[in-house]
């Protein structure tokens, strides 16, 4: 429970020993928030001669933006193709080691198949051999069948030939038989001795052969490795050339433009002619630009200011639960003692009463326990010897799962990587977090001129959870309104004011994702967007839309409003008539 405590006290610390730094910093934003203000106010008297700056600066971000992500990509590139080159030898190693496999497994395969050739012609032999004996038994059935019947034959005539049977005649035919019969059965005896030889060689080429029951699996495997590994080397020697021809010189280009800021030299040219009859009036852009990019750092700082009050209080009470604690954490250690040294009191007492009691019927139960100890222990070795036999076979089993596991390691961590690299924490979140901070920029700069600098907005993508015990922040994407009056939930504004504020969201994400994409937006759209806004909002639309139209080469205007219709230079008027809709361009 202690440490739960101080862990609790830990999330609470550092916050509450920076109180001074987030006060501090907390004042230093209220003041930026001031002169910002300031510098609103000046922007605001200034504004119709910075109308032509504004393209210039889009411009010559645009252009930054483009050679900044450039430069990014490249380097990526490069960081990647520095990572093959220093991988291609550990590939190399692998590729020399799946081959030194392959080759004793193909060495393997082949003393299998001496194996099974030599098996397949015992094989056939020993069928040969029980066919022959087969006849060779049916034959000297036949010839004794035929003996026995010359033995007992008491007439004149052969009971064999149907000639005249004579004792001479009786005794030649016998003997011939008898000759023949013994020709046969020494045959059939040295078959059957063959056989028998045959039927040993037979087992041993099989249990020869079961070694290597697992070679065609094992050579595919290594077969497919080596040929996986030389393709994955020669495709990052084929980027890294691309790369050594094309992309470093890039790189180092890009750089370069950067570095020293040679980018969009006309653009550059013209806003240094409009800044220098800007600073005649007293006016710096730069500095309210700066001034703002301050204010929008320091901002942050409101939460962790409103969240110092609760850090401290929680941090004292804690702070008491924790010295409460500790207090019984005494206590009971004190019952511990005690309680120790009872048990010592009570065991000596014990060690008193043993001492003098008799302890024959202890060691005759001592005998008794080893002897079944004895007993059980020789049944054990009888049972370990049988499972050391197993353990044998299980050992080889063993190798070949390890192999089997050792290749689903390598699959499991590939895929990882992969998860992990498409996640929602992995490649769309960086996209994300490097598109955000532009796309607030340029719609607070859209809605600066819509509300007259009253109204601005804030993308939050972390946040806490509302369990305080967790250290880590949740991911979201929450958009925080901001006019006057301070901030407020999207729903209690009005409608002009909510449109302003997807206006402003919508074009400047429309505007980022063509730049990413090395494009230019070139229809605007805006349906109905009027209806919604009091005099003074529509105005302020208007020039709005006039300042943002040298970035399109088309803006497409559908109202209901008459008075808007000479707002704009050309217009298509759309009329119902009974007939049908009758169209005007004018």
């Amino acid at each position: 429970r202690i440490q739960e405590k101080e862990k609790e006290r830990a999330e609470y610390v550092d916050l509450v020993n920076r109180s001074k730094e987030i006060e501090s910093a907390y004042t230093d934003w209220q003041k930026a928030r001031k002169e910002l203000e300031e510098w609103d106010k000046t922007a605001a008297r200034f504004r119709e001669h910075e109308k032509d700056r504004a393209p210039l600066l889009e411009k010559i971000a645009v252009e930054k933006a483009r050679l900044e992500e450039e430069s990014r990509s490249l380097a990526v590139e490069e960081t990647e193709v520095m990572n093959q080159k220093s991988s291609m030898e550990e590939l190399q190693s692998q590729i020399t080691a799946a081959q030194t496999s392959l080759d004793e497994i193909e060495a393997n395969v082949k003393e299998r198949a001496g194996l099974e050739s030599s098996r397949n012609e015992a094989r056939e032999k020993h069928a040969a051999l029980k066919v022959e004996n087969e006849s060779l038994r049916r034959e000297m059935d036949e010839l004794k069948s035929r003996i026995d019947a010359l033995d007992s034959a008491d007439g004149a005539d052969c009971p064999l030939c149907g000639q005249l049977l004579s004792e001479d005649h009786r005794k030649s035919t016998l003997k011939q038989l008898e000759a023949d019969g013994k020709d046969k059965g020494d045959q059939f005896r040295a078959n059957k001795k063959e056989v028998e030889d045959i039927e040993k060689q037979i087992k041993e080429y099989e249990a020869g052969a079961k070694v290597f029951v697992n070679l065609d699996g094992e050579r595919l495997k290594f077969s497919n490795t080596v040929s996986q590994l030389t393709e994955r080397i020669e495709t990052l020697q084929s980027l890294a050339k691309e790369w050594d021809k094309t992309g470093r010189k890039r790189l180092a280009e890009v750089r370069k433009l950067l570095d020293t800021g040679k980018f969009a030299a006309d653009a550059q040219k013209e806003l240094a002619k409009l800044d220098k009859e800007l600073a005649k009036l007293g006016y710096d852009a730069s500095a309210h630009d700066a001034k703002r990019e301050e204010e929008l750092e320091l901002r942050a700082i409101d939460d962790e200011y409103r969240k110092l009050d609760s850090a401290k209080e929680l941090s004292k009470r804690i702070e008491n639960e924790i010295k409460e604690l500790e207090g019984e954490k005494k206590t009971m250690g004190k019952e511990v003692k005690e309680q120790e040294s009872a048990h010592e009191k009570a065991l000596k007492t014990l060690e008193v009463s043993e001492a003098g009691a008799p302890d024959l019927h202890e060691a005759e139960r001592k005998l008794f326990d080893l002897r079944e100890d004895e007993n059980r222990t020789r049944d054990e070795v009888g049972a370990a010897r049988q499972r050391v036999d197993v353990l044998e076979t299980l050992r080889s089993r063993k190798k070949e799962y390890e192999i089997q596991r050792e290749g689903l390691n390598q699959n499991i961590l590939q895929h990882k990587t992969l998860e992990r690299a498409f996640g929602r924490d992995g490649v769309p979140a960086l996209l994300i977090e490097q598109a955000l901070p532009q796309i607030e920029q340029k719609a607070n700069d859209l809605l600066d001129r819509l509300s007259d600098g009253t109204m601005s907005i804030r993308f939050v993508t972390q946040e806490e959870y509302k369990d305080k015990k967790r250290a880590d922040l949740k991911e979201t994407l929450d958009i925080q309104i901001s006019d006057s009056a301070g901030m407020r939930d999207y729903e209690m504004y009005s409608g002009g004011e909510a449109f302003r504020v997807n206006f402003a969201i919508r074009l400047a994400l429309s505007e980022i994702l063509a730049q990413r994409k090395g494009a230019r937006l070139q229809t605007l759209v805006i349906d109905e967007g009027f209806g919604s806004q009091d005099a003074q909002g529509r105005q302020r639309l208007i020039e709005a839309i006039n300042i943002v139209k040298s970035d399109f080469s088309k803006i497409l205007i559908i109202t209901h409003l008459d008075e808007l219709k000479d707002a704009f230079p050309n217009r298509i008027e759309v009329e119902k008539t009974e007939r049908g809709s009758v169209i005007s361009v004018l």
